[in-house]
């Protein structure tokens, strides 16, 4: 009996996987296209629904790189739904003003290679020295900040109309003081 549900759960993760592999897409995202001199962006390249293999970076020209690569891997399984991201990411800093193109990454995928489009970046003058950060944006599946907003802390929970009524003090009886 637990040879066959142990070969029944392998043969649907395996189903699983495979049909995830018709999925799967290779993407890259950047922080922003248009960055201010002196600033530092981030660059997000993920591999959604399956693994991959020998990940090749672009070359980066005009850019220095501030980080990277920071890898990250996630699996997970929900009610037999099985769903894999694998991402890499870098933080760079363009050397001057004008356009710039982040070049195609790519990754092998068993005997396919994917690659993701090329990215136009526009660095303009900062004669201000503003300073911009990356905005970091945590992305748990079904768990993101709007989820916690609407399910975990309904709005009557966090501002009550009614507060609680809170005890009575007792009153403390006053000194009378006199000048010699």
């Amino acid at each position: 009996m637990k040879k066959a549900f142990s070969s029944i759960f392998a043969f649907a993760l395996t189903f699983s996987l495979l049909s995830a592999q018709e999925d799967m897409a290779f993407k890259v995202e950047v922080s922003s296209d248009s960055i201010l001199m002196g600033n530092y962006f981030k660059v997000s390249f993920s591999l959604e629904s399956t693994g991959g293999d020998n990940f090749q970076p672009p070359l980066f020209e005009g850019f220095d790189i501030m980080s990277g690569p920071n890898y990250s891997s996630s699996i997970s399984m929900i009610n037999g739904e099985v769903s894999q991201r694998i991402s890499y990411t870098y933080y760079l800093r363009p050397r001057d003003v004008g356009n710039y193109y982040i070049e195609p990454a790519s990754i092998a995928v068993g005997e396919k290679i994917l690659e993701t489009t090329p990215v136009p970046v526009i660095v303009v003058p900062n004669p201000d020295g503003v300073i911009q950060e990356p905005e970091e944006k945590q992305e748990f599946p079904g768990f993101n900040q709007d989820f916690w907003d609407r399910h975990a802390f309904p709005q009557p929970f966090l501002q009550p109309d009614n507060p609680a009524p809170q005890p009575e003090k007792p009153m403390k009886r006053k000194r009378k003081t006199y000048k010699i």
